[in-house]
């Protein structure tokens, strides 16, 4: 059976893909800094922005089906699987991201 902490590191290490590869996006639908904002790809993926916004939230516990991922997936030209492999890569603060 999978424990509390170990459903939360999945959660919270999907949060951060979907997050990490919507704002380093190079899909049709991205912008010319390579970001798909949280309401267009909610947009895209039929879902509310707030479900958008509360998987990327490490804070909020939000369930989801597969199904989302795999439409996320989809939408941002990412395979289905990287969104289950823990990643190395850093997420800036708002507050860092903006002195660049």
């Amino acid at each position: 059976m999978i424990t509390e902490e170990e459903l939360n590191d999945i959660f919270t290490m999907i949060s951060r893909n979907v997050k990490y590869f919507r704002i380093h996006n190079n899909s049709k639908y991205a912008d010319m800094y390579g970001r798909i904002s949280q309401e267009k790809l909610a947009e895209l993926c039929n879902v509310s922005q707030s479900l958008i916004a509360n998987i990327e939230s490490e804070k909020v516990k939000q369930t989801f089906s597969i199904t989302v991922i795999a439409t996320i997936s989809k939408v941002l030209n990412i395979p289905f699987e990287d969104f289950f492999i823990q990643h190395d890569f850093v997420l800036k603060s708002k507050k860092h991201a903006s002195k660049n």
